[in-house]
């Protein structure tokens, strides 16, 4: 049976049957979706390719202290942004 290496809230690597739903860079701790472009277009980078990571769903990727990709979940990155410019609103 084929292991993925995954991430967990606490941002430690664990192995999993199955395959994380979201990919991430451990670099500058974004999230986002497997076919994110501005990923897959960094993927041909080797040195991205050390930071590439992988979530089993958005609220571990948040818990390990993640942010959503600008690109690929945009209207996710317009929340956090606002969540960061004005904390009072964070509920």
């Amino acid at each position: 049976m084929k292991l993925y290496k995954l991430l967990n809230s606490d941002g430690e690597v664990y192995e999993s049957a199955e395959k994380g739903q979201l990919g991430g860079n451990s670099r500058e701790k974004i999230y986002g979706t497997l076919d994110c472009t501005a990923a897959n277009n960094a993927l041909g980078n080797n040195i991205y390719e050390n930071y590439r990571v992988f979530f089993a769903n958005e609220s571990v990727a948040i818990a390990a202290g993640y942010r959503p990709c600008g690109r690929c979940l945009k209207s996710e990155y317009k929340k956090w942004k606002e969540s960061q410019e004005h904390p009072e609103l964070q509920g």
